[in-house]
């Protein structure tokens, strides 16, 4: 890899990373690790989790970090972070099991967690309080996110499908059924249009987002193996994935024709656009963490 192809490499192999977040003004990234979130710029560390933080996300002002995860086969749990202050402000305990994918709404009212005991809860963001849970999938949920104008919420999940739901009543719209394997990870374009999937049958899925139903609008056997994780630039022109087979790819959105392969030396656990497009942080199982710029890997 050229050194060129590389803005910044923020941590060196240390501990796992198991997801990772940009803050909405782009200049800090939440890592979360065991038992712990790490923050950069300035540098924190947030203990007293119960395991492997599996998802975070930072609220759309940036005041506020949601760090899940749990133990398996026992319990999800999830804490709603005080950034300024690196304590936090309230705890979430609901799920039967770890929580693997979790999402402030666009109000920051509103918490979306996932879990491997098949169900999607919502909470109030501010007390920690259950909203309502959703009940459709019949396996494991490992990706969930709102649409831009919070109407809609997504998720994909183990037993092969994409649902799409109302999260202010809790009623499923529709499904997207047309993967062949679970889906770990799913990616909303930033218009809330369109909809993106991988998992381990290797494919990346678009579908195109209608009120009542969606439209496979793209498909591709992307990888020699299964996909862990996959992004949608902020312009709307990217899509980015990595799988097992240790690569990073980027696509073109519209035609999922590849552009580019970057070979990665272990899994890339976390995968995310900077909110001005022009970074892809990438932070993988060995706990290193890389920030690669655009301009250099278009």
């Amino acid at each position: 890899m050229r050194r060129r192809d590389l803005l910044l490499a923020v941590l060196a192999p240390k501990a796992q990373v198991f997801s990772l977040a940009w803050s909405p003004d782009g200049k800090r990234l939440a890592l979360g690790g065991f038992r712990e979130v790490r923050l950069t710029g300035p540098a924190a560390t947030l203990t007293g989790h119960a395991d492997a933080v599996r998802a975070v996300a930072f609220s759309s002002d940036g005041t506020r970090l949601l760090a899940a995860g749990g133990r398996p086969g026992v319990k999800g749990e999830a804490r709603i972070w005080d950034v300024a202050q690196a304590k936090p402000a309230a705890q979430i305990a609901g799920h039967a099991d770890c929580i693997y994918s979790a999402a402030f709404s666009p109000d920051g009212k509103l918490i979306a967690t996932t879990s491997y005991d098949k169900l999607i809860k919502l909470w109030q963001a501010d007390t920690g309080q259950e909203a309502r849970t959703l009940k459709d999938h019949i396996d494991a949920v490992y990706a969930v996110a709102f649409t831009p104008d919070g109407k809609r919420l997504v998720s994909g999940a183990a037993d092969r499908t994409v649902k799409v739901w109302n999260p202010e009543t809790g009623e499923r719209l529709y499904t997207l059924s047309d993967a062949v394997d679970g889906v770990n990870a799913i990616a909303l374009d930033p218009a809330g249009e369109r909809v993106a999937a991988g998992g381990a049958d290797k494919t990346i899925r678009t579908w195109t987002l209608g009120e009542r139903g969606g439209e496979l609008q793209n498909t591709l056997i992307a990888h020699e193996d299964a996909i862990l994780q996959v992004a949608w630039s902020p312009d709307g022109g990217t899509i980015a994935s990595a799988s097992a087979d240790k690569t990073v790819k980027l696509f073109d959105a519209r035609t999922l024709t590849e552009r580019k392969s970057v070979p990665q030396p272990d899994w890339v656990t976390g995968l995310r656009f900077s909110p001005d497009g022009k970074r892809l942080a990438a932070g993988r199982y060995d706990g290193s963490l890389t920030i690669y710029e655009m301009g250099s890997l278009s």
